[in-house]
């Protein structure tokens, strides 16, 4: 299993950084609108975590202690992802660890992370994202459902 879950975090890195070179190159001049009022590409640089957390940190320190945090889960993933016995935990590790190696490069390079999957309805608005929080999203939606499909196993 734990081939498959790096083999599988392999490709969402893959996607992630070549979906944010297009995105860098394509939306430098401004934003795609693909569903008006509904779905838009738009560069945003990323500075903090999640919803914007970190934000007002120095630089330096912004992205020490992100990529700290990212590392240090990374080596969890790769720890749950060693001992992990079914396809299901090995995709949703390889997704999670994926898309933290992916905003990490991100995070790295430019000491930002790239987003630019804007989801909304009208004003109403998403956070903007990326291939990287997908990922994430999903590999954590997947480990939260094994977790809760399987919580009534230990029960005797």
């Amino acid at each position: 299993m734990m081939r498959f879950g790096l083999l599988l975090a392999s490709g969402v890195v893959v996607l992630d950084q070549a979906s944010k070179w297009l995105a860098l190159r394509m939306l430098a001049d401004g934003p795609v609108i693909l569903l008006p009022g509904f779905f838009d590409f738009v560069l945003v640089h990323n500075l903090g975590a999640a919803f914007g957390l970190f934000t007002n940190l120095p630089a330096t320190w912004r992205v020490a202690l992100l990529a700290g945090v990212a590392l240090a889960a990374m080596a969890l993933l790769i720890h749950f992802l060693r001992h992990s016995h079914t396809a299901w935990n090995a995709v949703a590790l390889g997704l999670v660890l994926g898309g933290a190696v992916g905003n990490l490069v991100d995070r790295i390079r430019w000491g930002w992370v790239v987003d630019f999957i804007h989801v909304h309805w009208h004003d109403l608005s998403w956070p903007v994202f990326n291939i990287a929080d997908s990922g994430i999203s999903v590999g954590i939606t997947m480990l939260l459902w094994d977790s809760l499909r399987n919580s009534g196993d230990a029960t005797s």
